[in-house]
């Protein structure tokens, strides 16, 4: 399978003046989490979430201006790697000049197989961020920026009780929210998957396709062991 069979052929694009808040209300009424800026960079909701201080700024000033392209005929197994080597979501599908669409880690998910018996204990995430339903997403977000993550888990005495991811905390933003004043409760997913160590790489990358999300935490009978996201799957589907 290549690169323009399953890539998205409608580019949703911004100005470099579109307000930072405007960007986040258009990403996440269309449930997508980047867009393209001109053809300069690429904007996403992490980006926001990571700035979130300058929510009243325009795009340009957080946007990345570092585009990384692929080809329309690229093998989808080679865009599993270009996406692991540069620790990036997508990429966008052209010739460097012309643009004819746009690749994400989670068009991966949903095509390409996890063969062999690798198991989620093999490659999982020991350390994910954690916090507690009190936590302020201020704290979260600060947190998920030093540590280049987009998800936490939250817990109650070690058990997993919800997950917040930086979508999460942008619904906050779009609800004009403090984030320092805002706890993970109120914006926290409490209907939440998960999958054990035991469990195949495959069926984690099923669920992920399935459900369309993008992290997993891992447990056992009592408690939360580690997690498991797109990031890491992509890492195995590279090889």
């Amino acid at each position: 399978m290549i690169v323009k069979d399953i890539m998205t052929k409608d580019v949703v694009t911004v100005s470099k003046g579109t307000p930072i808040f405007k960007a986040l209300e258009i990403m996440i009424g269309n449930n997508i989490r980047r867009l393209l800026v001109e053809k300069d960079g690429i904007i996403t909701i992490r980006d926001i979430v990571y700035n979130w201080k300058k929510i009243n700024g325009t795009v340009d000033e957080i946007m990345n201006r570092d585009l990384v392209f692929i080809t329309p005929t690229s093998n989808i197994k080679e865009a599993c790697r270009i996406m692991t080597g540069e620790g990036i979501g997508s990429l966008i599908v052209g010739d460097g000049v012309r643009i004819v669409g746009i690749v994400t880690e989670r068009d991966l998910i949903r095509n390409c197989k996890v063969k062999g018996d690798t198991k989620v204990g093999d490659v999982m995430n020991v350390d994910p961020l954690v916090a507690t339903k009190n936590a302020k997403l201020s704290d979260i977000a600060d947190f998920m920026k030093s540590y280049w993550q987009r998800h936490a888990v939250i817990v109650d005495d070690k058990k997993p009780i919800g997950v917040i991811s930086a979508k999460d905390i942008g619904r906050a933003l779009l609800a004009k929210k403090d984030l320092s004043q805002v706890n993970a409760e109120g914006f926290m997913s409490i209907n939440v998957y998960k999958v054990t160590p035991d469990s195949s790489l495959e069926t984690a990358r099923l669920l992920m396709a399935q459900k369309n999300i993008g992290f997993l935490p891992v447990v056992d009978a009592i408690s939360l062991l580690g997690s498991i996201s797109e990031r890491e799957i992509l890492a195995v589907l590279s090889i």
